[in-house]
């Protein structure tokens, strides 16, 4: 099945064990005597499955005499004239097999659509909007990275906003208004309220990138949303963060590391557990740019949740250089680690993780596109959840990796923990390692589910 940007539910093909099948696979009802709809006291004509004489039904399978099987021939018997069903006995299923082999036709399930929906993530799209932004670049090209990442970002949330809800914020500051960020909260086919808003903005009255502050209100806003789905932050900047106030370079990104860590972790600054909220990083490389490469890979790897190098050769730095800036000291504070020498606000290991820094030149738009779309190509959902119709797949049983299917493009994918497909859930389908870096390449869109009904109980 060929799934498209749209909202489009991925088939399953289901199967739900009927309790009664005619040899030629239709379902059979049984009536109810005392129905004045095919009683004969309302002079209605009577029917095989409606005597209309006050006898009970007959189970008819449609077949001629000498084939309609014991249920027919139980209604040729005598029956009590009574209005009840008393002296009625049910008929006997316990030896039913949809899969026995028999003279008769196939019995077995009628197949029923049901859907498995792929989670949506939310992506927020949070960007520097400080003066370096609006400068040209290169210099005497009448062109900056505040126009170009623009255009590229408004065009890969036109191709994607039905599969991902989009936000996005601006964000600057100086002195009190320390961040001044107007922005639009998340939401599916968000493109034209984002491009309205995005396209008003220019260069804004105030110098300073007040990273800590931005990232703190978005992640308020990411954890207080209702809308179930993995969260991220598509960060883009091209300077140094700083508490607003032109302080030492040195302590605003160690607040940061911290700040990203904690995000990826969950903990919010109550240290309440929340939903993790990953942060891609964009690095804008031009010949303005003031933020180093290495800050960069320790935003890269907070935000990823993976070990973060330290900023500088020797950590007891950070504390001689920043125990007297307040901002640093207020955002210390907050982590409850003693206020000592070799103390920071950020976790470090010895050797730094490997996450992603995209570096896009933003005087080629192609490049730009292209990166913006591989960082979010990260975002799409491995998880599929199965509609809410009353059913689930019978998570127990030790042969469902054979007797279920996933394909994608057409090619099967291993019933495998580490990089095939799994059930999460009892109705979550989550596909792991191999198959998910398969699922979200870009331009992927074909997967298909075949879960029999053998497969598939009440909930």
């Amino acid at each position: 099945m060929n799934v498209g940007r749209s909202r489009v539910a991925w088939v399953l093909a289901l199967g739900a064990a009927a309790l009664a099948c005619s040899a030629d696979g239709e379902a059979t009802t049984i009536g109810t005597p005392g129905d004045t709809a095919s009683s004969g006291a309302s002079g209605a004509p009577s029917s095989p499955r409606n005597p209309g004489d006050g006898t009970p039904p007959a189970l008819d399978t449609g077949g001629d005499p000498g084939t309609r099987g014991p249920a027919a021939a139980a209604a040729d018997a005598p029956a009590p004239t009574t209005d009840s069903l008393s002296g009625f006995e049910s008929p006997d299923f316990s030896s039913f097999d949809p899969g026995a082999p028999s003279g008769e036709p196939s019995r077995g399930c009628q197949q029923a659509a049901r859907t498995f929906i792929p989670q949506i993530p939310t992506v927020f799209i949070l960007v520097d909007r400080s003066g370096s932004m609006f400068d040209e670049n290169p210099p005497g090209s009448g062109q900056n990275a505040w126009g170009a990442l623009r255009q590229g970002v408004l065009q890969v949330i036109s191709e994607l906003q039905s599969d991902v809800r989009f936000g996005f914020g601006a964000f600057s500051g100086q002195g009190a208004t320390c961040p001044d960020m107007p922005s639009a909260a998340a939401a599916l086919d968000n493109q034209p309220a984002i491009a309205a808003l995005y396209q008003s903005l220019e260069r804004s009255q105030y110098k300073d990138t007040p990273t800590l502050g931005a990232l703190r209100a978005v992640s308020e806003q990411l954890w207080s949303d209702p809308v179930e789905g993995s969260k991220y932050i598509l960060f883009v900047t091209d300077g140094e963060p700083d508490y607003c106030d032109d302080g030492n370079a040195l302590c605003p990104p160690d607040s940061v590391v911290g700040r990203l860590q904690r995000m990826a972790a969950g903990i919010d600054d109550d240290g309440v557990q929340n939903e993790p909220i990953q942060t891609l990083v964009f690095g804008i490389d031009s010949p303005l740019s003031t933020i180093s490469p290495e800050v960069l890979a320790a935003f890269a790897n907070a935000g990823a949740a993976e070990p973060v190098a330290p900023l500088v050769a020797n950590p007891s730095s950070v504390f001689d250089q920043c125990n007297g800036v307040p901002g640093w000291a207020a955002d210390f504070a907050t982590t409850g680690k003693a206020l000592q020498r070799g103390a920071t606000i950020g976790d470090y290991a010895v050797v730094g993780g490997n996450a992603t820094v995209y570096r896009p030149d933003p005087t080629d738009r192609a490049e730009l596109v292209r990166q913006i779309r591989a960082a979010l190509a990260g975002v799409k959902s491995c998880a599929f959840d199965l509609g809410g119709d009353g059913v689930q797949v019978d998570v127990s049983r030790p042969d469902l990796g054979a007797l279920a299917h996933v394909r994608l493009d057409g090619a099967e994918v291993p019933f495998d923990s580490a990089n095939g497909w799994r059930m999460l859930t009892g109705t979550t389908v989550q596909l792991e390692g191999a198959a998910c870096e398969r699922w979200r390449v870009p331009g992927e869109t074909s997967i298909a589910f075949d879960f029999p009904c053998d497969v598939i109980v009440i909930r």
